[in-house]
């Protein structure tokens, strides 16, 4: 029954961190650009269930904030 939910829970716990630790403390800020394309993504994810659009919307948010320096 909870096998299926298990691959996002794996990807879940190894993506997390890196979203809210980038470069290994603890950053919850407006400033940091990889959790705001993750949420961009988590949006995504959630409105399409589509994971290919999911994975290049939130790389594109990423680049996006990173050329701006936000």
């Amino acid at each position: 029954m909870y096998k299926r939910q298990v691959p996002a829970a794996v990807l879940s716990a190894i993506i997390a961190p890196e979203l809210v630790m980038p470069g290994g403390a603890l950053d919850l800020s407006l400033g940091n650009e990889r959790l705001l394309a993750g949420l961009v993504a988590v949006l995504v994810a959630w409105r399409t269930r589509n994971v290919l659009l999911t994975v290049a919307v939130g790389m594109v948010v990423l680049w996006v904030l990173q050329v701006l320096g936000m």
